[in-house]
């Protein structure tokens, strides 16, 4: 298997954890003050994030900044696609 880069698992980790609490991106995104854009490249692997927003990040995911950086087996599968109607 394929080892990740720090970039993909800080994006599992979001996907994850805003799952858990059901939050959709742009939900996320409004309580971090940031643009559903740039949350959707964070999740996706495609943006750089600084440790400032990282930090607000896990504040609203409720955890510890640094579990969003740990490369973790999360036991539920998430969807591919969250279909919002």
């Amino acid at each position: 298997m394929k080892a990740k880069n720090v970039r993909q698992i800080l994006s599992t980790n979001v996907k994850y954890y805003r799952f858990l609490i059901g939050y959709t991106q742009e939900e996320l995104a409004e309580k971090c003050n940031l643009s559903a854009r740039y949350m959707s490249d964070i999740e996706n692997a495609k943006g750089n994030i600084s440790l400032d927003t990282l930090e607000i990040v896990a504040r609203q995911l409720r955890v510890e900044p640094h579990l969003l950086l740990k490369e973790q087996n999360h036991s539920i599968k998430l969807p591919k696609r969250v279909n919002m109607k």
